[in-house]
């Protein structure tokens, strides 16, 4: 695991300036890692991947996504269970080795194990997967069969991957449309197998992610128990021991972020999530944490540099929820840059218009944008946006007050004047 430790640091340098620069251009997905910290009280969003699994688990006389559930339910606990579809069609293929990334497949994954498909997946295990919603839970898009978006070869080697964008799409759409048909159940979050965002053909998890109509669901705590150790019980106090030392440095440390988890076996075919979890969720609610899903998260708090508490949050939040395009790549908000008119116009695009199927450019992204509004926005101070609001008969006395006589409109108060026009040119 060494080379892959040192592969992990030099790629979160890497990760740290894509972020940056992802904060730059506004996009339809953004990358939720965590959020601003809600001033309300203690919350943090927890997410299972690689689920349902109805195998047993050693020891026990259940499957390993109801010993979760019963954790959950004993602390009033709601989460993001990261599911598939299955795996039961990912041959043929050989087992791979314990201990090592390959350890459920050679070419491909299987879940819950090798050769046992059929006890895991949302489409074996309908029933767990109606356990899942019925206690409130959120479900997320971990793709139909879990097959790599793309290749690292660096830690997979030559296992199967896809190439086009359309084929991930495929992939997405199998388990969206399964879980829309089956039980009426719309998901929101998507996160791609093994975190492998590239696509051969040059596009990208994101706009895979776009097309879907969703956000790009990834985590800022690890949860550990992934990674094989000599023993299970070192498992589990990998699990249980970084958490507790994080709050007992920083009470604070994990409001408002996401944690990452597996319904499932780690790399040595063991499950210490069983035992660590009743910890973990004992160590929070010492420390008055409420443990949410990701959506009830971003509910709350949308953003990762931006209060929930800013005034112009009930329209920000009004955009939100007709599905247009308010933040940046990387979840930011960037309250007091000005506006410009160029992201006025993505801010007023209708969402549909901004889903094609094939990668879009910052500048192919504005385009589009401007010919769906169909308004002219020739500059962004106050007066010249209270002129395209006469030209629309759109906003209310309080906002034109605000606007009046501002030589430069900040993105925090250009919101309500955003989700005002985007309401009289929908009418």
């Amino acid at each position: 695991m060494g080379l892959y430790d040192m592969a992990r640091r030099v790629n979160a340098v890497r990760k740290a300036y894509l972020k940056k620069q992802a904060g730059k251009v506004l996009s339809p997905v953004r990358r939720i890692e965590r959020v601003f910290p809600p001033k309300s009280g203690r919350y943090v969003a927890m997410t299972f991947d690689d689920g349902p699994d109805a195998l047993t688990v050693e020891g026990r006389d259940r499957g390993l996504t109801d010993i979760i559930l019963e954790e959950l339910s004993k602390y009033d606990a709601h989460v993001t269970f990261d599911v598939i579809g299955t795996t039961d069609g990912n041959y043929p293929d050989e087992k791979g080795a314990d201990g090592t990334f390959m350890w459920s497949g050679n070419a491909f994954d299987h879940y819950p194990c090798f050769g046992m498909d059929k006890l895991g997946g949302a489409m074996n295990r309908p029933e767990l997967i109606g356990r899942i919603l019925e206690a409130g839970h959120e479900i997320s898009n971990h793709g139909t069969t879990h097959t790599l978006f793309g290749k690292m070869r660096a830690v997979y080697g030559a296992r199967h991957h896809l190439e086009t964008l359309s084929q991930v799409v495929k992939e997405l759409q199998g388990l969206h449309q399964y879980m829309l048909q089956e039980f009426g159940y719309r998901m929101r979050l998507g996160r791609p197998a093994h975190y492998i965002d590239k696509i051969p053909d040059g596009s990208s998890a994101y706009d895979a992610y776009r097309v879907m109509g969703y956000n790009y669901m990834a985590a800022s705590f690890d949860g550990a128990g992934w990674q094989p150790l000599p023993s299970y019980s070192e498992e589990v106090s990998a699990m249980v021991e970084p958490m507790r030392k994080a709050l007992r440095e920083d009470p604070e440390c994990l409001n408002g972020r996401i944690i990452f988890q597996k319904d499932g076996c780690n790399m040595a075919r063991r499950t210490p999530i069983a035992d660590a979890l009743p910890q973990q969720l004992q160590i929070l609610a010492e420390y008055g944490y409420k443990v949410i899903s990701v959506s009830d998260l971003l509910d709350m708090s949308p953003f990762e540099d931006l209060s929930p508490d800013a005034p112009q949050m009930a329209a920000i939040k009004d955009l939100l929820g007709r599905e247009h395009t308010v933040g940046y790549k990387n979840n930011t908000y960037a309250p007091d840059r000005p506006i410009t008119t160029d992201e006025i116009y993505i801010m007023l695009a209708k969402p549909e218009v901004l889903r094609a199927e094939r990668p879009m450019g910052p500048r192919e992204l504005c385009a589009a944008a401007m010919k769906n509004v169909g308004l002219d926005i020739t500059g962004t101070s106050g007066n010249e946006l209270l002129a395209v609001l006469d030209r629309a008969g759109a906003g209310t006395d309080a906002l034109r007050l605000s606007l009046r006589d501002k030589r430069a409109v900040t993105r925090l108060e250009a919101a309500p004047f955003i989700a005002s026009l985007s309401r009289a040119l929908e009418s």
